[in-house]
């Protein structure tokens, strides 16, 4: 329906390609560009569009950190993932958005390849101790206050979709976002219209111009039917 009326269509994910690839989580739907690790790695349909990966002594500093005392951290390169250890706080985050658990692999191999996100399972508390070790570095939670995003100061969803305007010509005064979660604010307040899911967290209803219905009540339908209504 988006598509008849003109409309391009992308999404903004914190999530892994491969996640999106392997678990069939998109079920064949066609998108114009793809805004994954939270605005961090972006392409179409003829490849890379921007990326934004940490520096390398970010990397090594998180490396050595858990190296000293370990807890779960999930490291996302270009075409892999791998998460160095696996606790019940990984299986039911991961559960809690539908997506297995990582494959196992070492930290140390984050030193090889370039990373676009970490992914830390820590309670608040080690999240401060960490936080003050690692600079150049922007957190959300994205788990009720145990699983965060780690991406390189500057970067963002919004960012993300502001590469992906300027690559297809879309002014931001035609833009809009839709999201649900903590890591979906900055996008849901800096697009021209910013929705809400009314399944959502209440900082992402906060930040938006329009709140619709919940996922399971044809929230996003009902949200593109008020986008049509607004711009056709």
């Amino acid at each position: 329906m988006a598509r008849r009326e003109g409309i391009k269509l992308f999404v903004a994910t914190g999530r892994h390609h491969l996640e999106m690839d392997e678990e069939n989580l998109l079920e064949g739907i066609r998108f114009d560009g793809y805004v994954t690790l939270n605005g961090q790695y972006c392409y179409g349909e003829k490849g890379l569009i921007y990326s934004h990966s940490f520096e390398k002594a970010v990397v090594r500093e998180m490396v050595e950190i858990l190296g000293e005392f370990p807890f779960p951290c999930l490291f996302m390169e270009e075409d892999r993932m791998y998460i160095n250890m696996v606790d019940d706080l990984v299986r039911k985050a991961q559960a809690g958005i539908g997506t297995k658990v990582p494959p196992l692999g070492s930290a140390s191999q984050a030193l090889n390849e370039p990373i676009y996100q970490m992914v830390p399972y820590i309670s608040e508390k080690k999240k401060r101790l960490i936080q003050g070790r690692l600079s150049g570095c922007q957190w959300v939670s994205w788990h009720d206050g145990r699983g965060y995003d780690v991406m390189p100061e500057g970067g963002s969803k919004w960012t993300g979709i502001c590469k992906m305007a300027e690559h297809f010509g879309i002014p931001l005064s035609r833009t809009a976002a839709i999201g649900d979660g903590r890591n979906d604010v900055v996008m849901i307040r800096q697009a021209a219209v910013g929705i809400a899911m009314g399944n959502g967290k209440d900082e992402a209803k906060a930040a938006a111009d329009y709140v619709t219905a919940s996922v399971r009540e044809d929230g996003l339908w009902k949200a593109i039917r008020y986008l049509i209504d607004l711009y056709v």
